[in-house]
């Protein structure tokens, strides 16, 4: 019987693997804005997750860590390893934002960690 507590007591490195439940929300701009397209300032909150920069070998990528992809319409627009990621020279025009989560060797997290909303960009807005 000790034994056997022993034994219960006792785990190798695989089975104390942490796990993670990485979140992201969108904070700026806010669903149905018009904002500036220069810049295009995206701010979200994230949780659960390092942030790196993007890049480097995915053979070098810790587990736990990551970054922030952001695609405007479907199309890829800026990744970076803050909460806060500027894209410059965005046209006039209504857009789909969206960010999403990635392991810092470029695969998806998971579970799923994404928001969006719809934005419209205007030049009218921005400060001169």
């Amino acid at each position: 019987m000790l034994l056997t507590l022993l034994a219960l007591g006792c785990t190798s490195g695989a089975d104390t693997a942490t796990t993670y439940d990485p979140t992201i929300s969108l904070v700026q701009p806010a669903d149905g804005s018009v904002v500036c397209g220069t810049p295009l300032e995206v701010v979200t909150e994230v949780a659960g997750i390092e942030l790196v920069e993007p890049g480097g070998d995915a053979e070098d990528a810790l587990p736990g860590t990551g970054h922030v992809d952001v695609s405007l319409n479907g199309q890829d627009a800026a990744m970076g390893g803050e909460e806060s990621v500027v894209i410059e020279g965005v046209a006039d025009g209504e857009y789909q934002l969206k960010v999403e989560l990635s392991n810092a060797d470029h695969t998806p997290v998971e579970p799923y960690a994404g928001d969006l909303v719809y934005v419209t960009v205007s030049a009218a807005v921005c400060a001169r």
